[in-house]
Order: C-alpha cells, then sequence, then structure tokens
C-alpha cells in the first residue's frame, strides 16, 4: 500500500457525480433569522442556508465533514493506520523533508485522505446544488410552506444546552427542507490509492446505512438530515493515459481556447469500466483490513 500526497507526481484524478435525497426534514442554518407571518402574526424563524436562486444548498463543507466523521467513527476500532486523528504539533519542530517522511510514515488514511493542518487533504466535496423544481406530493399541511425556497416552518421546544432539558413555554421555528429534495453530489480526488477509493465509495454508502446512517445538519438526535445516496457518473484519468488526454483536450479546445477543462474535462467511464473500478477499490481495501486484523 503505496501513500501516496497530494501534491506527489500525478498518478490519478477521479470525479464522482450521484444525488442525495432528503428522507427526512433537513435544517442546515445560517445563524440568521426572517421574519414571517404565521396565523396572522409575525414569527422570527431561523433560516437555511441557500444559493442565489433562493433555493436551498448543502455546503461542501459540510457533506466533507460529517463523511470524515462517520468513516472515523466506523474505521477507528480497526487499526491505527486507518482512522486516527493525533495531536502532530511535535513535527512542527522538524525540517520540511522530515514532515513529509514523517506524514508517509505515520499519518492514518483517514489524514491524508482528508487532510490535517501539516498536509492538504486529497479529496473535495462540491457543493450540493438542489436540482428540486417543484416538490411532488402534498404540501397543504406543511406550516409555512414556499415553493420557490422549497422549505416549510418547524416548530419544536427549545433546549437548554446545559441541562439537555426543554426550556418552558420556549418555542424555536426554523426554516425546513422537507423529504423528497434531490441535490446533485461531486466528490472529486487526485493520487488516491485503492484504499482510498475504496474508503470514499464506503462513506457514500454510509448515507444508506440503516444501522448507523450518515446525517446532515442541525438536530440530528431527532431524527433529522437522514439522506439517500444514489451513485452517478464517474470520471477517471491515470497516470498511463495522461498524455493522450492532454493531446485530445487541447485539440478540442476552440479558437478563443475555450473548453472543458480541469475536472470537468475527465474521461467518463463506460458502466464496464466504472464497475471495474470500484471493485478494484472494494478488493483492495477489504485484503487491507484483512492484514490489519492480524498485524
Amino acid at each position: 500500500m503505496e501513500k501516496l500526497l497530494k501534491g506527489d507526481p500525478f498518478v490519478n484524478r477521479i470525479r464522482i457525480n450521484g444525488t442525495l435525497t432528503t428522507l427526512s426534514p433537513l435544517h442546515i442554518g445560517t445563524g440568521e433569522a426572517r421574519s414571517i407571518q404565521i396565523d396572522g402574526e409575525d414569527r422570527q424563524v431561523s433560516t437555511i442556508i441557500r444559493d442565489h436562486r433562493g433555493k436551498p444548498l448543502l455546503p461542501g463543507s459540510s457533506l466533507r465533514g460529517v463523511m470524515r466523521h462517520w468513516l472515523l467513527h466506523v474505521l477507528q476500532g480497526i487499526h491505527p493506520d486507518w482512522a486516527i486523528f493525533p495531536d502532530r504539533s511535535e513535527l512542527l519542530e522538524l525540517s520540511q523533508q522530515e514532515q513529509i517522511e514523517a506524514i508517509r510514515k505515520q499519518f492514518s488514511w483517514l489524514e491524508l485522505l482528508f487532510g490535517t493542518t501539516m498536509n492538504a487533504g486529497k479529496i473535495e466535496v462540491w457543493d450540493g446544488v438542489c436540482i428540486t423544481d417543484q416538490l411532488q406530493g402534498p404540501t397543504d399541511e406543511l406550516i409555512g410552506w414556499e415553493q420557490d425556497r422549497l422549505t416549510y416552518v418547524d416548530t419544536s421546544v427549545a433546549i437548554d444546552p446545559e441541562t439537555g432539558t426543554a426550556l418552558e413555554k420556549l418555542l424555536y421555528k426554523a426554516d425546513v427542507v422537507p423529504p423528497g429534495v434531490r441535490f446533485a453530489f461531486t466528490i472529486t480526488g487526485q493520487n488516491l490509492s485503492d484504499e482510498e477509493l475504496g474508503l470514499i465509495l464506503l462513506a457514500l454508502k454510509g448515507f444508506n446505512s440503516e444501522i448507523y446512517p450518515i446525517r446532515v445538519g442541525a438536530r440530528s438526535a431527532r431524527g433529522y438530515g437522514l439522506m439517500r445516496f444514489e451513485m452517478g457518473d464517474v470520471y477517471y484519468l491515470g497516470r498511463d493515459d495522461a498524455a493522450a488526454w492532454i493531446e485530445a483536450m487541447l485539440q478540442s479546445l476552440d479558437e478563443k481556447g475555450e473548453g472543458e477543462a480541469g475536472y470537468f474535462a475527465l474521461p467518463k467511464l463506460d458502466a464496464d469500466a466504472q464497475a471495474r473500478l470500484i471493485h478494484q477499490a472494494k478488493t483492495a481495501l477489504l485484503k487491507s483490513w484483512e492484514v490489519a486484523g492480524h498485524a
């Protein structure tokens, strides 16, 4: 298992597309409130993050954070090589080259994949853009429902953060995205080992877990933030194909030098190639677990 860093010579680049669909109410707040009329009275409602269209938005940082957190909890009991995030401050006393060598030898796969204060992570999770125009199904019973925003107003009892108990006569109102709203999902990576690609696929499966699902946003303890992931297209470029890809991309540019570039210009894998890549990653991950379990 060769441990590569993002800044190492090029080995591969990948883009995975898919969709996330809300299965339960979702609230990713801005920390601000807006005033709306409910039952003829002005009410202060905690707002959610929205894009320039006014639609709900899944911040990539939030998705990346819950995926990392889920993998850490799932993997940390298997072997230290997989998931640890200890204090690495002692490495600051080393030279840059010594730091790089220490990162390769000491850092867990999860540290290499998601990054730390000492190294750049090798994956990026893009903001999830809402791709639902109109919610299917009845919305008449949703308080404060706004079709353009795809949100309604949810009321719950405010909780005392110190005692964890309900605050008497104090209600909390918030904008909430209902079940059935779909978001585009994109994750990209560079210089990934088969094992690291396997970890990404495992995290994507985590959204659909019935035992320990990944949850997004606030109020997860109350059942909020459940989502279903569906795999879309996979784009992949390996080192052996890089020269031909660069030549083809340059030829595709128009006279103004415009055209697809970067992760948008990666070759799309057909169904068979995608299946082989995913099978290879899963096999490498399982084999590494078996080795770690007997170490």
